[in-house]
């Protein structure tokens, strides 16, 4: 209900009219400063507790259609659309150009050839768009063979990362080939390779890597790759919250390593049976977070 003050003005409870008129420079009738008219109301000391003694991290604050998401299809053509500097770390298998197919299996059945990787006509393009949608300061990691790493290196060097290093990862025991005129193979290699520079978190590593490889039953691809591998990569090369990006995802490890390592992931795949292969992948794994998370609540 509207009051009137001592000179008959009319105002409602809570915008009552000055009782001082403001002088020169701001000031009042009695010579003090007037306080600027806020709408902020004052912060209770327990919350100002709090938001003074947390942690606060640089981090992508636009959460857009690339975080947390699986594309089906050409890389190249997804790639494209993907603006300049989007993600923080590259991490990904791409095909080794070799027409790869894997005979190891004896009691489960064979995989199939593995899409693209007939050809290596793609690798030029793939470098450059990785440099380009790659943010300063980042790394990038691509695992390849002894007999295309020149071509991986070649392109990569060519679009600007500088290359710092190559990782050998051994495994736990060794695969097929020429089992009478060769030695038999137990490692891959993986380019180490900067856009800028970022030093890496942690302790400092040797570049060989001893990690068990997957067991034939476990597989769901023929050059699936452990997730406690793709575990240390990331946590190497990105903070929590930052966006991963696979453009070869097959069945979805690296998606699955970042879950688990809180990252934002965007991957991207070619064939569709393993596109829904990573969708399953992200339903379980999402499943089973929310369900932690509830029981860490109780």
């Amino acid at each position: 209900m509207a009051k009137k003050d001592d000179n008959n003005t009319l105002f409602f409870p809570g915008f009552e009219p000055e009782t001082e008129s403001p002088g020169k420079n701001g000031k009042n009738s009695s010579g003090k400063k007037k306080e600027p008219v806020t709408a902020e109301l004052e912060v209770p000391e327990e919350l100002d507790i709090i938001i003074s003694e947390r942690k606060w991290q640089e981090k992508t604050v636009y959460q857009g259609k690339w975080h947390d998401s699986i594309h089906y299809g050409n890389n190249i053509h997804t790639l494209q659309k993907m603006p300049d500097e989007t993600v923080d770390l590259i991490l990904t298998d791409p095909p080794y150009a070799i027409n790869y197919k894997s005979n190891r299996r004896v009691k489960n059945p064979k995989f199939n050839h593995l899409e693209n990787d007939n050809s290596n006509e793609w690798i030029p393009e793939f470098a450059q768009h990785s440099y380009r949608v790659l943010k300063n300061n980042r790394h990038l990691y691509c695992f390849c063979r002894h007999d295309t790493y020149p071509e991986f290196l070649a392109a990569l060097s060519e679009a600007g990362f500088k290359i710092k290093r190559t990782l050998i990862w051994v495994k736990n025991n060794h695969g097929s080939g020429d089992l009478k005129g060769d030695y038999a193979p137990q490692d891959e290699w993986i380019i180490y390779a900067h856009k800028g520079r970022r030093n890496l978190f942690g302790k400092r590593h040797s570049n060989v890597l001893m990690f068990d490889k997957l067991s034939s039953k476990k597989l769901s691809h023929a050059t699936e790759k452990p997730v406690k591998l793709l575990k240390f990569l990331i946590g190497k090369s990105t903070e929590e919250g930052e966006l991963v990006l696979d453009p070869f995802s097959g069945s979805g490890s690296t998606l699955h390593a970042a879950i688990e390592m809180e990252r934002s992931y965007c991957v991207i795949e070619l064939s569709p049976n393993y596109f829904l292969t990573s969708k399953e992948r992200e339903k379980t794994l999402k499943q089973n977070s929310f369900s932690d998370q509830l029981y860490k609540l109780k």
